[in-house]
């Protein structure tokens, strides 16, 4: 709960520092070669397997600061090292994210995920143990990508569970973190003038 915390103070005083430096750019409201629309593709490894897609749209508000809202469709695969079992989820989900630009091609990023997640144990060939459940997930971590407002962009990341949700996708059965890698590719909808 300190991190969440600590984590939310941090990016309250970013946002106050960026709002403070965006006083000094041009004025105005919606510009339309600010809306942009993408899709991420998720990896992970682990006694395991994470693939999936995460469409999104957003506004870049400043040179700064991107925000929006994201969705996911996760697959997850997950082996028990000690009997023969695998784990499987299929999670939908989404919500609110945050990129912070404090230098060109370097990103902290935040999302956090609501998903609704389908689950299924396979033992010795047979499907068992089905279940449904939701789970929050807050995924921050670090990205390198190439930024210009209104021009199409590229970025990495690698990002993890700041939650301690035991049924978040992103954590292995015995509640470890599992890094998630995600690539994305996003396209500005308005003329850059």
């Amino acid at each position: 709960m300190k991190k969440l915390i600590l984590s939310l103070l941090f990016l309250a005083t970013t946002v106050s520092w960026l709002h403070a430096q965006d006083e000094d750019e041009e004025k105005g409201g919606w510009k339309s070669d600010h809306l942009f629309i993408g899709t991420g593709i998720n990896l992970g490894f682990s006694n395991g397997f994470i693939i999936g897609l995460n469409p999104e749209v957003g506004y870049s508000i400043n040179r700064f600061l991107d925000a929006g809202i994201a969705t996911n469709f996760t697959y997850i695969t997950q082996r028990d090292q000690f009997t023969n079992s695998t784990a499987r989820y299929m999670a939908i989900g989404g919500g609110p994210f945050v990129r912070i630009w404090p230098v060109r091609m370097i990103f902290i990023g935040g999302q956090y995920e609501y998903n609704a997640i389908s689950y299924s144990e396979k033992i010795n060939g047979v499907i068992g143990n089905k279940q449904k459940f939701n789970a929050g997930s807050l995924l921050v971590g670090l990205g390198y990508g190439s930024r210009v407002i209104g021009q199409s962009q590229f970025y990495t990341s690698i990002m993890i569970d700041a939650l301690n949700d035991i049924n978040s996708p992103y954590r292995d059965e015995f509640g470890r973190v599992l890094p998630v890698f995600r690539t994305g590719f996003i396209f500005y909808l308005g003329r850059n003038k």
